[in-house]
């Protein structure tokens, strides 16, 4: 099992949604952040003079999923948010050790619910 945790610009949101949606990818977390990359690091070749730190607002995507997946999530975060240019974000995957659905009591990769076997580990 796996945690994708996902800082992408406001206004991918519904793109990687609808998209997740149309590859059988269900169970998403959202929240607003704020925060900064490499662009604020002065040995970045990307640093620019800045009058203070300016933060700039995400969204934080987070879904947990099968091993089996993370290929197929990885692949619809880039096709949708790639861009190339600075502050498109960063995708990553943690471990997860243990899941529990509070409804049924099921633990570990059952708690998931069902894999996406059909499209599951498609490669950019």
């Amino acid at each position: 099992m796996k945690l994708i945790v996902a800082f992408v610009p406001m206004g991918f949101l519904a793109p990687i949604s609808n998209e997740l949606e149309k590859r059988r990818i269900h169970g998403m977390s959202v929240s607003t952040v704020h925060g900064f990359g490499q662009e604020h690091d002065a040995l970045h070749s990307d640093q620019q003079s800045y009058l203070g730190i300016e933060r700039t607002k995400k969204i934080r995507i987070e879904i947990a999923c099968h091993d089996e997946e993370v290929e197929l999530i990885l692949n619809t975060i880039y096709e949708v948010a790639h861009t190339g240019l600075r502050g498109n974000g960063k995708v990553f995957v943690l471990p997860i050790l243990d899941a529990l659905r509070l409804k049924t009591g099921e633990r570990g990769e059952t708690a998931l619910g069902q894999q996406n076997w059909p499209q599951a580990g498609r490669q950019i």
